[in-house]
């Protein structure tokens, strides 16, 4: 299993950077999964309470056509990443994105599993800029 970030999603992830470098943003990952593979098209930042409450989740989950596979958290602490641990998550991508002080742009992949108990199963990212 693993993702593919298109160009589009990348660029939203540097405009982010480049409006609030400090920021603690969240969002919804937007896109289709094929066989083993995520396809992140695009990103949608938004307020933690979209991220964290299912019904929000699942009205924008119909606003987007269905097309919602995850989410992404700037600098997460375990503290958010618990609060995404949860049943309507389960089998989504999850997104940790960091930036450097160079500017650049870290991302870290992961499935929302369960066994016994939710957690983070890491998986590889591929972006435009690797194929």
């Amino acid at each position: 299993m693993d993702a593919y970030l298109s160009r589009e999603a990348y660029q939203t992830f540097e405009a982010l950077s480049l409006i609030s470098p400090s920021s603690n943003s969240e969002g919804l990952l937007i896109g289709h999964k094929r066989g083993h593979r995520y396809f992140v098209e695009n990103v949608f930042p938004s307020q933690r309470s979209a991220i964290h409450s299912p019904q929000k989740y699942f009205d924008l989950n119909q606003l987007f056509d269905g097309k919602l596979i995850g989410f992404f958290s700037f600098k997460p602490d375990e503290k958010r990443i618990k609060k995404i641990l949860a049943p309507f998550a389960f089998g989504k991508l999850y997104l940790k994105v960091y930036f450097t002080s160079r500017k650049e742009i870290t991302i870290k992949s992961f499935i929302i599993d369960y066994d016994d108990k939710f957690f983070l199963s890491p998986i590889r990212l591929k972006d435009y800029k690797k194929e």
